[in-house]
């Protein structure tokens, strides 16, 4: 795929950094890739994030309403989806937590978001351009 020109379409261009690598014989990709990245930490990070943020769990007990708890939600995930490097699924354990821990942060995000937009609404002020 050429990234330049979804970057440049996005105002990405100057913010990017891309790059397309192929193992060159007698390297295996997959070995390469296991020996470059800590997959066993990215996994376990994952992991905790399920831990932490169980579908069928209560919320964490640092957030006192859904504003609070999707906050929490997305900084968790952001910082843990910063740190994996999306390897392709090929050169992934079979058990690779990743999808499970989006579909968590997916209906987690989704649930929490009416109670998040309602306690904002009650206390933010709203800026009126007009005014």
């Amino acid at each position: 795929m050429d990234v330049a020109p979804v970057a440049a379409e996005l105002g990405l261009g100057d913010r990017i950094r891309a790059f397309h690598g192929q193992a060159a014989a007698p390297t295996e990709a997959g070995p390469l890739l296991r020996t470059a990245f800590d997959l066993d930490a990215i996994a376990a990070d994952y992991r905790a994030f399920l831990a932490r943020w169980n579908d069928d769990g209560p919320a964490p007990a640092d957030a006192h309403d859904d504003l609070g708890r999707q906050l929490l939600l997305h900084t968790d995930w952001l910082e843990l989806v910063r740190r994996d490097p999306y390897l392709p699924a090929e050169h992934l354990p079979a058990d690779w937590p990743a999808e499970e821990a989006e579909r968590t942060f997916r209906t987690l995000s989704k649930r929490y978001e009416p109670g998040a937009r309602h306690t904002a609404e009650t206390l933010l002020d709203r800026w009126d351009p007009k005014d």
